[in-house]
């Protein structure tokens, strides 16, 4: 194959020897669009709960270690279970939704790879 130049005056270099898949410019583009899409996993379900299950037990130790006791406040030991108790639940609940986070995130990239394997399916490939 030999260069052309375009009228831009750009030089456009003939690929090397290897097998392509010709994919139309609307695909492409879709493909684009998707990456673009992709973001890194999002950390603050996974900050907040990690952050809340660390303040239930370090209400859980002070209740443990006899510190709720020494305070004036009157039904401090319910407070203090009551608190670690919806630390601990909340915090639960925020990995939970983390974990379904990173699944939705997953999903989005193999979308993209989905698409890439619709587009090879067309084209006759030899077996190697």
């Amino acid at each position: 194959m030999s260069n052309f130049t375009m009228s831009q005056g750009l030089e456009v270099l003939s690929p090397k020897d290897d097998k392509a898949l010709p994919i139309p410019c609307n695909e492409w583009d879709i493909l684009k669009g998707k990456i673009r899409n992709l973001t890194t996993e999002p950390w603050l379900f996974q900050t907040a709960g990690s952050t809340l299950i660390g303040a239930s037990l370090a209400t859980a130790i002070s209740v443990w270690t006899g510190a709720t006791s020494a305070t004036s406040i009157p039904n401090a030991i319910v407070i203090a279970w009551a608190v670690t108790v919806v630390c601990l639940l909340v915090g639960l609940v925020c990995l939970f939704f983390a974990h379904m986070e990173r699944g939705v995130h997953r999903t989005k990239a193999s979308d993209v790879v989905t698409q890439m394997d619709l587009i090879e399916q067309r084209f006759e490939r030899e077996k190697i």
